[in-house]
C-alpha cells in the first residue's frame, strides 16, 4: 500500500507547520457551520479552491472536485424537496416543487460540503502522512488512534487507485469491440465485475495491512520512540497565530 494522498510541491503551504495546519483544519470545519452570509461562504470556498490550485495544481483541484461531484449533485437535486414551506420558486399546478428556502439550504449545504472537502484535501495533499501522525501525537492523541487515522487515509486511496486500475483493465479488454452507446442499466451491469474485483483486492490486502500494523508497533505496551521529528519547522508561533487569525477575521467579515 504505497498509495499516498501527498502531492509533491514547493509552495508556501508545504512549508507551513503541520500542527498549525491541523488546527486550521479544525477551525475552518467549525467556521463553515457558523451563521455566515451565503456570499461570504462561497467567497471563502472559492478562495480555498484558488489556494489549492496554486499549491497542488489545477489538475489535482479538478480531480478532487470530480470525485465529489456525484454526491454534490445528489445533495443539490434532492435537498430542496425536504423544505416545503416558504416562497415558491417552481410549481406544477398546486404542487410546490422547489421553495426559496429549500434552494438556499441546498446552496448552503453544498458550499459547506465543498469547503470542508477542499480544506481536508489541502492538509493531506501538502503534508506527508508521517508529519500528520507526528502532529496528532503532539496534540496528545494516543498512538493507536493516530495510527488508525493515518492508515485510513492511506488505505482508502489504495482501494480507489485499485478500482481505477481494474476499470482501465476491463476497458482494454473491450478495446476491440465496436463502440456503442450504452444505457444506464448496461453500464451498471458492467460495473459489477469491477466492484467484485476491487472487493477481492481489498480482502487480499488484509494480511498486508495486518503486517503493516504489527511493524508499526500496534498492540505493544512499551513506550514507542520516534525517528522523525518536526524540528525543521522553525516558526511555529507565527504559523499558529495565522491559523487562528485567518478564521477569526473571515468570521468578522462574513457573519450575518
Amino acid at each position: 500500500m504505497t498509495t499516498n494522498t501527498f502531492v509533491a510541491g514547493d509552495a508556501f503551504l508545504y512549508h507551513f507547520d503541520p500542527r498549525a495546519k491541523l488546527l486550521s483544519l479544525v477551525l475552518f470545519c467549525s467556521w463553515f457551520f457558523l451563521p455566515i452570509s451565503l456570499v461570504g461562504l462561497y467567497g471563502v470556498v472559492f478562495s480555498i479552491i484558488l489556494l489549492g490550485s496554486f499549491n497542488t495544481g489545477v489538475h489535482h483541484t479538478w480531480r478532487t472536485f470530480r470525485s465529489i461531484l456525484p454526491m454534490l449533485l445528489f445533495m443539490v437535486l434532492f435537498i430542496p424537496f425536504n423544505v416545503r414551506s416558504g416562497e415558491s420558486l417552481v410549481t406544477f399546478g398546486t404542487f410546490t416543487f422547489i421553495t426559496r428556502e429549500g434552494a438556499l439550504q441546498a446552496a448552503r449545504l453544498g458550499g459547506r460540503f465543498i469547503g470542508i472537502t477542499y480544506v481536508c484535501t489541502l492538509l493531506f495533499a501538502t503534508t506527508p502522512m508521517t508529519e500528520v501522525m507526528l502532529s496528532l501525537r503532539w496534540y496528545r492523541l494516543p498512538y493507536k488512534a493516530s495510527l488508525v487515522v493515518t492508515l485510513a487515509f492511506t488505505y482508502i486511496p489504495f482501494i480507489a487507485d485499485s478500482f481505477s486500475q481494474i476499470s482501465e483493465s476491463h476497458k482494454l479488454r473491450e478495446a476491440g469491440e465496436e463502440t456503442q452507446k450504452k444505457n444506464i442499466f448496461k453500464r451498471l451491469s458492467e460495473l459489477l465485475p469491477t466492484l467484485t474485483s476491487a472487493l477481492v483486492v481489498a480482502l487480499r490486502s488484509i494480511p498486508n495491512l495486518a503486517m503493516s500494523l504489527e511493524q508499526r508497533g500496534f498492540g505493544r505496551t512499551e513506550k514507542r520512540s520516534m525517528y522523525h521529528t518536526l524540528n525543521a519547522y522553525t516558526h511555529p508561533f507565527t504559523h499558529f497565530m495565522l491559523s487562528i487569525m485567518i478564521p477569526v477575521v473571515l468570521w468578522v467579515l462574513c457573519r450575518t
